[in-house]
């Protein structure tokens, strides 16, 4: 392969110091008659002044874990964990808190954007859900997360449809104290058995410092049981990298092939939070998922297989960017073919490596590294003429003239075109080399107002970090200067 698959999970190294345990003397009658015995079992005079005091190795005490140690100096309690963002949990992970501050501004702040956040998020709230009913549990979950500890109970005196009150509660996050709602709302739904909450609180879990992934909580039970009972698809991808990360491969991959690979359809349009089985980029995609499994079982040639089967099969995005990478590093004679077909699949189903990889491919295209379509088909015509009788020659200037009157094969120009419009789309999808890639392109085509736009937009977003500050310092205050002609970067011009 061109590159190693990039890692689907951050793989987690879990520090634990044990703390030393004191051995002392429970039984204080005991330790009086210890003194006693030790009192009356000598009475000879010491030699040792009676104002000497004993050494300082004696006195010292024993050296504290360094886990100890540090939650000394951050104050944090050894009951505490604490999550991304700083949220603190207890150890099973639930945030048993409330929002201290006046609940009136809350209130009043919802109360004015009831209706826009309703229809800002449609897709999110749950068929049914007037903008009446939408602003009833809004207000009551604002009040109780100002008020009361987290609980099942109080969740479910809201309405008993607790993910449908989850679901709201995410949208309420968008408040300046919505993040309170939406933590009181996850633990109170959690331990209401919504799903959804138990599958976004065990993710979160399982991924802070300290936690313990081997151990069976109340709540990992419970995903396991959504997953191979309830076969809920967001808990089967939960328990599944949970397993990878515990190292049961075997099992993963038997899970992910049986309960989710065979139902994945390809589509170009991103899918809405509820449906989409990654859940925001909270897991992987599926089949890196299974990769990854059946690699450490299978080795190399598992996880080539995989991703095969995943490209040419069930046409995902991510395994078709990952085979067409792939097979850059085979022998085969039309593997940039090969390459363009599946990357630009890839592309088109609207993944944005895949976008910047194609423009990347259609610029070096058309720069004379790799040999054109219409080149590809000069030469095959022309190895065919020299097969044909003396008779059929005649005919071949017709031939050629239907042949480009019908077909329009792509020239070098059309190519650097194709780049522009993919760079372009990468760069809508939030990657700021194929900014600062388009930028460049602009000011060479000298039209230096889209030039200048798009290098604005690009350098607000963050420049390049694979060049060097030099060179972008350098291009930045020569940006006027149409004199001065670096190209583009070949750092950015990967494939891969």
């Amino acid at each position: 392969m061109a590159r190693p698959l990039i890692s689907p999970l951050q793989w987690r190294q879990l520090n634990q110091a044990l703390c030393p345990t004191a051995h002392t003397l429970r039984h204080h009658h005991a330790q009086a008659c210890a003194a006693r015995a030790l009192t009356n079992s000598n009475t000879t005079t010491s030699k040792r002044p009676f104002h000497t005091t004993q050494t300082r190795l004696a006195i010292r005490p024993s050296r504290k874990a360094p886990s100890i140690r540090k939650e000394a100096r951050e104050g944090i309690p050894r009951n505490v964990l604490v999550a991304r963002g700083g949220v603190k949990l207890d150890r099973d992970g639930f945030w048993n808190s409330y929002c201290t501050a006046h609940v009136e501004p809350t209130l009043a702040e919802f109360k004015q954007f009831t209706r826009q956040l309703y229809e800002t998020y449609q897709s999110f709230i749950p068929p049914g859900v007037n903008v009446a009913t939408f602003g009833s549990v809004g207000e009551q979950l604002i009040r109780l997360s100002h008020s009361q500890l987290p609980s099942a109970s109080l969740v479910r005196s809201i309405s008993i449809d607790v993910d449908a009150v989850y679901r709201i509660a995410l949208i309420l996050a968008d408040l300046q104290k919505g993040q309170f709602v939406y933590q009181w709302a996850l633990t109170s739904c959690a331990k209401a058995n919504s799903r959804r909450a138990l599958v976004e609180l065990v993710n979160r879990y399982i991924s802070t410092e300290g936690v313990d992934i081997y151990q069976n909580t109340e709540c990992i039970a419970k995903v396991k049981d959504l997953a191979l009972k309830d076969e809920f698809p967001h808990a089967i991808m939960l328990y599944a990298k949970l397993l990878i990360w515990r190292g049961e491969n075997t099992e993963a991959a038997r899970l992910l092939e049986q309960k989710i690979l065979p139902y994945l359809q390809p589509t170009s349009k991103y899918p809405s939070l509820w449906e989409d089985i990654k859940m925001l980029d909270n897991f992987d995609s599926p089949w890196r998922m299974y990769a990854v499994a059946v690699e450490k079982e299978q080795g190399l040639e598992g996880i080539q297989k995989a991703t095969r089967r995943a490209a040419l099969e069930f046409h995902d995005p991510v395994a078709m960017t990952d085979y067409a990478i792939s097979v850059l590093e085979t022998e085969a004679t039309n593997k940039y073919e090969v390459y363009e077909s599946y990357m630009a699949a890839a592309a088109l189903a609207g993944h944005t490596p895949a976008c910047f990889h194609l423009a990347n491919f259609y610029y070096r295209t058309s720069q004379g590294e790799f040999t054109t379509e219409a080149e590809i088909n000069a030469k095959e015509r022309e190895e065919a003429n020299a097969a044909r009788s003396a008779l059929l020659r005649r005919f071949e200037p017709i031939a050629n003239w239907v042949y480009t009157l019908f077909n329009q094969p792509k020239d070098r120009e059309t190519y650097r075109m194709l780049a522009m419009d993919w760079y372009e789309l990468a760069f809508d999808k939030g990657n700021s080399e194929a900014g600062y890639i388009l930028a460049m392109l602009f000011r060479e085509d000298g039209n230096m107002e889209k030039s200048r736009e798009v290098y604005k937009i690009t350098a607000e977003k963050g420049l390049p970090t694979s060049l060097s500050k030099k060179s972008l310092v350098e291009m930045r205050d020569k940006w006027e200067d149409q004199t001065f002609n670096p190209g583009l970067p070949p750092k950015l011009l990967r494939l891969a």
